[in-house]
């Protein structure tokens, strides 16, 4: 009988910005191993990708159920290009609902493959979820980032620090990260809305201080970047998790497959994170 390949499954969330990097790194990786893949999304996003994948590739596309009326959002509301951007913030939490359909899926794979289990779960920054059903399944799990270490270093440290928000109090203009001082001073307004009016009572804060510090059931952080040139986010997130963390980039579609994804409707002009 011949030997199952190993299942790599990756799932990232409902966003250009997220999907695309993933694809890349999809295919990547079928190229250089001889994995098997199952990308998962919900409905109307494997849809569109069915078109962007080359013709020789064996990537599985599988969906996972999800119905955006249920959480409040607008009928066929799949992904962030879709939505205004006052709703990605709803488009986030129901995205937390699919944990335990996303339990099933992996425990049916796992059944299709007479009990072998996958040789890792690649999930999305926002999924920190996905670390704890991976352990409750005994599979491998890691995090990966389609940007860099020291941009989503600062990103994670403010969402768990909210330290600009005593600096608004007292009528600053700019503020040090306390557990990322290498990041230098930031200014308030470098800071996107959402986060500039967050108070930890919100629903970005509330999603973030629930889903962020999940990381740290991960096995380790991919980050889409080369090590020379973003080292100090990388370590940043070595000490902040104590986990491994890799630099696997550049990662990017060849030219051909981007004019696939752009016919699929995956283009980076409409990614949105």
């Amino acid at each position: 009988m011949a030997e199952k390949r190993e299942n790599v499954v990756m799932f990232p969330f409902m966003a250009q910005g997220h999907i695309i990097p993933f694809l890349a790194l999809a295919l990547l990786i079928e190229k250089t191993r001889n994995y098997k893949i199952t990308f998962v999304n919900t409905p109307l996003n494997i849809k569109k990708l069915r078109s962007s994948l080359p013709s020789d590739s064996c990537v599985q596309l599988l969906e996972i159920p999800f119905n955006s009326s249920d959480h409040g959002l607008p009928p066929n509301t799949e992904n962030c290009d879709v939505v205004p951007y006052h709703l990605v913030v709803q488009l986030l939490e129901a995205s937390a609902s699919l944990r335990p359909v996303f339990k099933q899926l992996v425990e049916d794979i796992i059944r299709q493959q007479d009990g072998q289990r996958p040789l890792c779960i690649i999930g999305d920054i926002f999924f920190g979820w996905m670390a704890g059903v991976a352990e409750e399944l005994g599979v491998f799990h890691a995090v990966f980032s389609g940007a860099g270490g020291f941009g989503l270093a600062c990103y994670y440290s403010i969402w768990l620090n909210l330290p600009h928000k005593q600096v608004k109090k007292d009528g600053g203009d700019h503020f040090l990260l306390p557990d990322f001082q290498e990041a230098s001073k930031i200014e308030l307004t470098q800071l996107p809305l959402t986060m500039s009016v967050a108070d930890g009572r919100d629903s970005w804060s509330i999603f973030h201080h629930k889903y962020l510090p999940e990381w740290t059931k991960s096995g380790g952080v991919l980050f889409n970047t080369v090590e020379e040139f973003d080292d100090i986010g990388l370590v940043y997130f070595k000490r902040k998790l104590r986990k491994p963390v890799w630099a696997v980039g550049p990662i990017l579609l060849s030219s051909e497959n981007r004019i696939r994804a752009s016919i699929g409707g995956a283009t980076p002009e409409y990614c949105k994170a």
